[in-house]
């Protein structure tokens, strides 16, 4: 299970497939949860940084941080919950909040794209109405789902800018206003 709902490269995956020893296992798992805390989360397309791992977190009511959630078509999403991204990337939300088919009950959700390169991420998900009692840090106001096919914590590739058509980011950035603070 642990191995699974990690965030591990292709590579470290491999390396933990190869060793024969649970307790190796465990122990190169331990490490890495240990080093993790500042490994940042990346977009899987053009590496750009998203978020580091110290803000991967279990919603309340789920069953921990990564779960796999099914939407109105039918396909699964591995979806790892983070409370925060970093506020220097920009992290495009589209179309209006939406509480239809909401993995999260009491939340609203709008799907996210990477601004670099435009793949989608995965959700912002914001809580539609507030307790008087203050905010439950297992029910924040406001985190974001990100699907692990979307992400990584690979850096060897460097962040590389992709040229979209002028007219196309355009009208996915007027769209995004639509859903805007």
């Amino acid at each position: 299970w642990l191995s699974s709902n990690l965030p591990l490269s292709q590579n470290e995956r491999l390396d933990l497939l190869e060793m024969e020893c649970r307790a190796s296992q465990l122990k190169y798992l331990l490490k890495h949860i240990e080093k993790d805390r500042e490994t940042i989360l990346r977009c899987k397309c053009c590496s750009s940084p998203l978020s580091p791992m110290r803000n991967v977190f279990t919603v309340s009511g789920a069953e921990g941080t990564t779960g796999h959630y099914v939407n109105e078509h039918g396909i699964v999403h591995q979806t790892v919950t983070l409370r925060e991204v970093d506020p220097k990337v920009s992290v495009v939300c589209v179309g209006r909040p939406e509480t239809k088919d909401s993995w999260f009950p009491g939340y609203s959700w709008q799907i996210a794209y990477c601004y670099v390169c435009s793949s989608h991420l995965g959700w912002r998900f914001r809580q539609v109405s507030k307790s008087d009692d203050g905010e439950d840090p297992e029910r924040p106001a406001k985190f974001w789902g990100f699907s692990c096919s979307s992400i990584t914590t690979e850096s060897a590739v460097a962040p590389r800018r992709v040229v979209f058509n002028r007219v196309s980011m355009a009208g996915m950035r007027a769209f995004a206003a639509l859903g805007a603070d």
